[in-house]
């Protein structure tokens, strides 16, 4: 019932980087078999020359200018981060913080700073205990906001890791939103998941989870309650996809176990990240409306993609929002804009 489709073409040219000795070059055209997305991939793409490099000095440097006023940090927190209304003003984990962004895209949207002790921690040291902490806390406030909202009940967890993952803060902080409607690939995912399950009779994420198993060539493995496959058809380097085993639609359905278990598989997958070289990330875990159950056709599930490492001229405008959720967060207004460049005389 899953199909994972491709198609195969070659591009051939003389190439100026092997003294123009003819060079042929393989792209993979791919469709993901949920919906039928599709991407392209080039292996030797990432060979390119690249005019911008990694500047690991820089940003050692970055980290160190940060820390003095980091809006993050514990001796900061509370005379620099605001305070909910109509909710707990903060919400307080072991070691993790959690109130309102500052500068929101929902009604509910909250940062939960993962360790306020900590300005900085590269990736292969976000251990389970830290992610543990700050993914208990924010059940509570997604728990609490619905609560004081019930038509708010579509919950997301999001992690912009590092400027070259859209983060402004270095200080690494998960974003939580609860909002009244899904966002824009979370309708895809569960539409299209409801569609597979009329058509089969089955569930997505069940079949997939079986098969990647079978086939054994992107299947990761599997921790507690969540297992982890590399996506067949990913929107950037390095996807990789956490799918709850249980028989679970909505994050405040995910038991302290089964938080254990998704903390436990996030640290592992961040650090064998880190061994591949990578740095920066983002992350979004996807789920169902709370206080409804749809897991017959759907399940809690992740994604989790790199992005570049950190060099002196590149900070991303493009985070968790954009990249996975597909729903673009604009900080200039359609009419200033025409008001600003209407041409005078004009028609």
């Amino acid at each position: 019932m899953i199909k994972f489709e491709k198609r195969v073409l070659r591009a051939r040219f003389r190439n100026p980087l092997l003294d123009f000795y003819l060079d042929e070059q393989v792209i993979e055209f791919r469709k993901d078999p949920l919906t039928s997305s599709t991407c392209r991939i080039n292996l030797k793409r990432s060979r390119r020359p690249k005019q911008v490099k990694e500047d690991r000095k820089a940003f050692e440097r970055i980290v160190k200018e940060s820390r003095k006023n980091c809006f993050f940090c514990l001796k900061n927190i509370e005379k620099s981060t605001p305070k909910f209304v109509g909710l707990k003003e903060r919400y307080f984990g072991k070691n993790s913080i959690l109130f309102p962004n500052l500068f929101p895209c929902s009604s509910f949207h909250a940062v939960v700073v993962l360790d306020a002790r900590k300005h900085y921690l590269p990736l292969n040291k976000i251990d389970s205990k830290i992610l543990l902490d700050s993914l208990k806390l924010s059940i509570e406030f997604l728990n609490s906001a619905n609560k004081a909202n019930p038509s708010f009940r579509y919950p997301s967890i999001n992690f912009n890791f590092l400027p070259s993952a859209g983060a402004s803060i270095i200080h690494p902080h998960f974003q939580v939103l609860l909002d009244d409607k899904p966002t824009f690939f979370t309708g895809v995912l569960i539409r299209k998941s409801l569609e597979y399950f009329k058509k089969f009779g089955s569930n997505f994420w069940v079949d997939l989870v079986k098969e990647e198993r079978k086939r054994k060539e992107r299947y990761i493995g599997r921790l507690g309650s969540f297992a982890w496959v590399a996506d067949f058809a990913p929107v950037k380097n390095n996807q990789v996809s956490g799918i709850t085993t249980r028989k679970i639609s909505s994050l405040n359905e995910l038991s302290q176990k089964d938080l254990k278990d998704l903390a436990l598989g996030l640290e592992k997958i961040f650090k064998g990240l880190y061994r591949k070289g990578v740095r920066a990330l983002n992350l979004s875990i996807f789920s169902g409306p709370m206080n409804e159950d749809i897991s017959d056709f759907f399940r809690v599930n992740l994604k989790i993609v790199s992005r570049p490492p950190f060099s002196k001229f590149y900070v991303s405008d493009i985070g968790f929002m954009e990249l996975i959720h597909l729903e673009s967060i604009v900080e200039t207004l359609p009419e200033d804009v025409a008001k600003s460049l209407r041409f005078k005389g004009g028609n």
